[in-house]
Parts: structure tokens; C-alpha cells; sequence
């Protein structure tokens, strides 16, 4: 086995242990829809969506990309104790930052309900949101480490935890107390203070609790163009929102907010887990001639399993729907096709920075931020006055081809890969030609349809793993991989 070979078999050993701790937890997670969906109405739905956006404004301006320094500059040092500081460092310095920014915002809270919902009550919620932040973004930190010391296990562990708890609150607070969106927003600061309490207590533990400011001044040089970035990818990523609660209605938003949880299982299943491994291990083989290699290789079996799992989420949506949701959200279903194929893209833009961020170049994270921002808001407000809902779902495609794009072009910059567009460009076809197949399936009897497009799924995936996913010698390697695996199971007497 080729070095190359072995550093690719370490990197899915952890990513298949993130990949199958998102799963659990989308799962735990879409257990709750069908609580959301029958015991809110979709206006309700829509002030959740709402309340997110605020929270992920907040969440941006103030995390100043500190969680993912900490993951780059833990590397510098080989010294342990040195490694311990910068975690350390970085953890109380998040701390501080976040209970600076969330402050003043709790004491305006009536201010904010009013505004964005016409309600001061709703500053109730703003209360609740702001107390998840604070420890949230605390949070990342001892999250990063978890990812440094290749804790996979743990860090699951962790999520599996914390969807547990928000299960029962939120399940309690909505159907036995009806408590609304205010229920709903107390079972998630139940999860994430669980969470905060665990990691912190463990990283300090592990780590200690020492600030060095020497430690933090080249760690906040690196993360202010995140921030920087961060801020202007805020508009791209939640102006929509916005938009649509003002050009449309709550109900709308509603809808979209559905139809982008089901498109969010992309980076939910398959970019979060590939990130989480990928964040430190492509800082490791850096140094190696076969670099290069590895990330071509790697970008070609992620941007295979996202075009295949975006076309199972544009087949069976309206399927899922149909089961859990009343029938005022089934419409959700009609937006997911575009969100998804932008979710396939997006998850591939992570690895595309690899030049970028090993040269410390994130400058261009900012600059690529900003054009995106631009594209995203002239297109969204044109295209939702115009044809709406929809109209947003191609402003978020638009938006990030873009993104994608410029990323890849400038990373090329500092680090050369020769991406195999060709196979890539087959691959996105094949997914396509089984998306348009499956049209005229739609207006079947349900469970013919399900069948149909099951099957349809099946032989997508034989398609791209002919036509250019896996090469002649990948697919004997996984054969004899999964042959071994079959032959060392455990046989009954």
C-alpha cells in the first residue's frame, strides 16, 4: 500500500466516525421535525428561521474565527505545552469576546423582538438565543482541540449528548406545555449548555487555564480576515432570510427554512464530517510530494457522494414530507433541488482552500467573501421580488458557483492541483440526466414512485462509479476491502 494510500485510509478512519456520529444526530435531529411541523404552524416555523438568522449574525461577527486558528496554529508547536497554551489562550480569549459582544445586545433585547417580530415578548427569545451563543462559541474552541488530538470518538459523543437533551426539552416544552418557539429555543440552550460544561471542563483538565498574550496576537492577525470574511458571508448567507419575511411573509420564510434543513443534510452527513477530518489532516501531509495527489483524489469522492446524495434529496423529500409534516409544509419539497445541488457545491469548497489557508493567505477568504456577498444580494433582492421563493433558491446557486470558482482559482495560486474536471464534469452530468429521468415518475401513485426513484438512486451510483467516480484499481481496492470485512464477521454455529 502506497503512502499516499495509508494517509487517505487514516483520514476516512476518522471521518467515517464523524460521518456516523452526523448521522445519528441528523437523525435524532429529523425526529423532531415531525414535533415542529404538527405542533407549530408555519409562520411559527418561520420566526424560528427568523431567530437562527439573528443568531448566526451575532455567532459570525463575534467568533472572529478564533475556533479555526486554534486548529492552525495548535500545529506550529511541537512542544505539548506549548500546544496546551494556545488552546487555553484561545479558549478564555473566545469567552471574553463573546460576553463583550452578547451584553449589550441582552439589555436591548425588547428593542430587537420589537423590530424584527413587532413583539417586545420576542426579547425573551433574544435572551435565550444570546445565552446559547455565549457558550456555543465557547465551545468551539474545546471543539478544535478535540479535532487536533483526532478525538473523533468523543466529539461525536459530545453532539449524540447534546441532541439527546434538546430531544426531550423540546419535545416536553412543545407537547406537553405547549411553550412555542420559546420552548423550542430553551430545549436548545438545555443541549448546548450540557455540551459547554462537558468540553469545558475537559480541555481545562487536559489543558489547563494559563492566557499568553504572546500566543494570541498572531492567532487574532490570522483570524481577522475571517472575520473580516465572516461578516460579508453573513450577508450572502441570512439576507435572504430577511428578504423573504420582507418582500413575502413568515409563512414563505416557513417554507424555506424547511426546504434549506433538508438541503442542510449535505453539509450535515457529508461536508461536516469530511471537514472535521479534512481541517487538520491536510495540514499534515502538506509537507509530502504526494499532496497534490491526495487532494485531487479526495475532492473526486466528495464531489461524487455529494451530486449522489443532493439527487437522493431531491427524489425523496416530498416522500419524507408527506409522512411527518402537515400538509401545509409539503411545499417545501418544490425548493430543495436547487438548494441541494448548491449544498454539493459548497461542500467541495472546503478542501479548495487548502493553498490558501497553508500558506496563511486568508486574506482571500475575505476577498472571495465579498464578491459572493455582492452576487448574492443583488441577486436575491432582483430574483425574490421577481419570481420568489424560487427566486432565492437561485440566487443561493448563483452565489456559490461563484464562490466555488474563485476559491479554486486562487488557491491554485500557492498550491497546485490538477483537479480531474473531466471525470468531475461526468459525474455532475450523470446526476443531472437521473434528475430530469425522474420528472415524469412524480405524478405517480406514491409508493411507485418511491420505488422507481430508489432504484433509479441505485443505478445512478453504478453510473458514477463507471463513468469516472472511482478508478479501475479504487474499485478493486474496495472490493477487496469489503470482501475482508465479510470474511472476518463473526459466523453463527
Amino acid at each position: 500500500m502506497s503512502d499516499a494510500q495509508k494517509d487517505i485510509g487514516r483520514f476516512f478512519r476518522h471521518s467515517a466516525v464523524y460521518a456516523l456520529g452526523n448521522v445519528l444526530n441528523r437523525v435524532g435531529a429529523f425526529v423532531l421535525l415531525p414535533i415542529y411541523t404538527n405542533y407549530l404552524t408555519v409562520s411559527q416555523y418561520g420566526e424560528i428561521e427568523l431567530f437562527y438568522a439573528i443568531a448566526s449574525v451575532v455567532s459570525g461577527l463575534l467568533s472572529v474565527g478564533i475556533a479555526h486558528a486554534t486548529l492552525r496554529f495548535y500545529f506550529e508547536y511541537r512542544e505539548e505545552s506549548d500546544r496546551h497554551a494556545v488552546v487555553s489562550t484561545n479558549l478564555l480569549a473566545s469567552f471574553a469576546i463573546s460576553l463583550a459582544g452578547v451584553l449589550p445586545l441582552a439589555f436591548g433585547s425588547d428593542m430587537v423582538g420589537r423590530y424584527f417580530f413587532g413583539d417586545p415578548v420576542m426579547g425573551q427569545g433574544i435572551l435565550l438565543v444570546l445565552a446559547s451563543l455565549l457558550l456555543e462559541l465557547s465551545s468551539q474552541i474545546s471543539l478544535a482541540y478535540l479535532r487536533a488530538k483526532e478525538h473523533s470518538t468523543f466529539f461525536i459523543s459530545i453532539s449524540i449528548g447534546k441532541l439527546v437533551v434538546q430531544f426531550v426539552a423540546n419535545t416536553v416544552l412543545l407537547v406537553w406545555f405547549d411553550a412555542g418557539v420559546l420552548g423550542v429555543l430553551t430545549g436548545n440552550l438545555a443541549a448546548v449548555a450540557l455540551g459547554w460544561l462537558v468540553l469545558t471542563v475537559f480541555t481545562i483538565s487536559r489543558c489547563g487555564l494559563r492566557f499568553e498574550l504572546a500566543k494570541l496576537v498572531p492567532v487574532l492577525k490570522y483570524s481577522f480576515p475571517f472575520l473580516l470574511s465572516t461578516v460579508v458571508a453573513l450577508v450572502s448567507t441570512n439576507l435572504d432570510r430577511f428578504l423573504i419575511n420582507s418582500f413575502l411573509t413568515l409563512q414563505a420564510l416557513g417554507l424555506y427554512a424547511l426546504a434549506i434543513k433538508f438541503s442542510k443534510l449535505l453539509t450535515d452527513l457529508i461536508g461536516e464530517p469530511f471537514n472535521l477530518a479534512y481541517g487538520s489532516f491536510r495540514f499534515t501531509i502538506m509537507g509530502q510530494d504526494n499532496a497534490a495527489t491526495i487532494q485531487a483524489r479526495v475532492v473526486r469522492y466528495l464531489f461524487s457522494a455529494s451530486c449522489l446524495a443532493a439527487l437522493g434529496l431531491a427524489y425523496f423529500t416530498s416522500d419524507v414530507l408527506r409522512v411527518m409534516s402537515a400538509p401545509e409544509y409539503w411545499k417545501a419539497a418544490d425548493y430543495v433541488p436547487l438548494l441541494a445541488l448548491a449544498g454539493a457545491l459548497k461542500v467541495v469548497s472546503y478542501p479548495l482552500q487548502s493553498g490558501i489557508l497553508y500558506q496563511k493567505q486568508s486574506r482571500h477568504i475575505f476577498h472571495i467573501g465579498v464578491v459572493g456577498a455582492l452576487v448574492s444580494a443583488v441577486s436575491a433582492i432582483v430574483l425574490i421580488m421577481w419570481i420568489g421563493l424560487i427566486g432565492a433558491c437561485i440566487a443561493v446557486l448563483v452565489s456559490t458557483v461563484t464562490e466555488v470558482v474563485l476559491t479554486d482559482r486562487l488557491a491554485q495560486r500557492y498550491f497546485k492541483v490538477d483537479y480531474e474536471y473531466p471525470r468531475l464534469l461526468r459525474v455532475f452530468a450523470i446526476a443531472t440526466a437521473f434528475y430530469l429521468v425522474s420528472i415524469p415518475v412524480m405524478v405517480l401513485a406514491p409508493w411507485v414512485a418511491f420505488v422507481i426513484k430508489l432504484a433509479l438512486l441505485i443505478i445512478c451510483a453504478l453510473a458514477m462509479i463507471k463513468g469516472g467516480a472511482l478508478e479501475n484499481d479504487e474499485i478493486h481496492q474496495a472490493r477487496n476491502f469489503l470482501s475482508s470485512r465479510w470474511r472476518n464477521l463473526p459466523r453463527s454455529a
